[in-house]
C-alpha cells in the first residue's frame, strides 16, 4: 500500500510541477514592426506603447522599422513570421484595409494572414499646405487646382498609403488633376512641404499640428466627419461639400496561428494602456481618439474597413504594381 501510495504522489508531482515551471510570456524581447520610417505617427505612437509594454510585462519591445511599399513589407515580413508571439505589427489602417485593393502583386492576405490583437487609435488627416502660400482656404486651393490642371502637385508617404489615396479621393469628388509626388514615408514629404518643394499634401494631425502652430504651414481642411478638437477652426471636407471621409487607425496584430493565451495577454495589456487618463490625455493632445474593442471586434472591425476602402479605390480607380 506504502508503495502504491508513493507512487500515486509522484505521479501527482509529474502533472502538477510542469504547470507550475511553465514561464509566463514573454520570456524574452519582442520585436514589434512598423511599415514606416521613424517619426512618422504609426512610428511614433507604437514607440510610445512599445515603452509602455516592455514596463508592465518585464521584457523589452523592440521597435524595428521596415518601410517600402506602402508598408507592405512590413507586413509580409510578420505573415511570415514564427506565430510565437514574438513577432507582431504594428499598423496603420492602410497595409491592411487598402493594399489588397490596390497592389496587384501583394504577397500577404490582409483577410488571413493575421490574428488582430487590439486597435491603438484614431487620427483623422488634415490638408496642409505651406504657410507662405496664397492658398488661404481649401476651396481656394481646389479652385486654384482647377484652373491649372497637372500644374500643382502633391506629396504623400509612399504610393497606396492612405493619405495618397484621401487626396486621390479629394480629387475624384472635386474633379481636380493635381501630381502625386510619392516619397519614402510622410516625413520626408513634409520637409519637402515646409521647404515649398511640394504643393500639398494630407498628413495625420498629430504630425502636422506642431508646424501648424509654428506657423509653417496652414491646415486646410480635415478628412473626418467631424472637426478635430485641437484645430476647431478647420473644416471637415463634408462640411465643404466634397463626400470624402478618410480616417486612418492604428494596431496591433500577430501572425495568425499565435496562441490564444498570448494574444489574451497582449490585448489585456494594450487594452489597460489605452484606458489609462495619462494615455487618453495624451492622445486627445495629438488630435486622436482611443480605439477600445474586443480581438474579435477588432477583426469584424478591418473586415468592414476593407469593404468600405474597396468601394473609395474602386471610384478613385487607384492601382499600382
Amino acid at each position: 500500500m506504502k508503495n502504491i501510495a508513493l507512487a500515486c504522489a509522484l505521479a501527482a508531482c509529474a502533472v502538477i510541477t510542469p504547470v507550475h515551471a511553465q514561464k509566463s510570456y514573454p520570456e524574452k524581447p519582442v520585436r514589434v514592426i512598423v511599415g514606416f520610417p521613424p517619426g512618422q505617427a504609426t512610428d511614433e505612437i507604437t514607440r510610445r506603447l512599445a515603452q509602455r509594454l516592455g514596463e508592465n510585462m518585464g521584457q523589452p519591445f523592440v521597435v524595428e522599422n521596415r518601410p517600402g511599399s506602402g508598408a507592405s513589407m512590413a507586413a509580409e515580413l510578420v505573415a511570415r513570421a514564427q506565430p510565437d508571439g514574438y513577432t507582431l505589427l504594428a499598423s496603420s489602417s492602410g497595409p491592411l484595409t487598402i493594399n489588397g485593393w490596390i497592389y496587384t502583386s501583394l504577397r500577404y492576405d490582409p483577410k488571413t494572414d493575421f490574428a488582430p490583437i487590439a486597435p491603438i487609435s484614431a487620427a483623422p488627416l488634415v490638408l496642409v499646405v505651406n504657410a507662405a502660400s496664397s492658398y488661404q482656404t481649401a476651396q481656394g486651393f481646389i479652385e486654384s487646382a482647377k484652373a491649372a490642371p497637372g500644374d500643382l502637385n502633391y506629396g504623400s508617404g509612399g504610393n497606396g498609403v492612405t493619405n495618397h489615396l484621401v487626396m486621390e479621393m479629394l480629387m475624384d469628388a472635386a474633379g481636380l488633376d493635381i501630381a502625386h509626388v510619392p516619397y519614402k514615408g510622410g516625413v520626408a514629404a513634409m520637409s519637402d512641404l515646409v521647404g515649398n518643394q511640394i504643393d500639398a499634401m494630407f498628413e495625420v494631425v498629430s504630425v502636422a499640428d506642431p508646424l501648424i502652430k509654428q506657423g509653417r504651414l496652414r491646415a486646410l481642411a480635415v478628412s473626418g466627419e467631424e472637426r478635430v478638437s485641437i484645430l476647431p477652426d478647420v473644416p471637415t471636407l463634408q462640411e465643404l461639400g466634397y463626400p470624402v471621409r478618410g480616417v486612418p487607425w492604428s494596431g496591433i496584430l500577430a501572425p495568425v496561428g499565435t496562441p490564444p493565451g498570448i494574444l489574451d495577454a497582449l490585448h489585456r495589456e494594450i487594452s489597460a494602456i489605452v484606458d489609462s487618463p495619462q494615455w487618453q490625455a495624451e492622445t486627445r493632445q495629438r488630435g486622436s481618439t482611443t480605439l477600445r474593442m474586443s480581438r474579435q471586434a477588432f477583426a469584424d472591425f478591418i473586415a468592414a474597413d476593407i469593404e468600405r476602402w474597396g468601394v473609395a479605390v474602386r471610384e478613385a480607380g487607384v492601382q499600382l504594381n
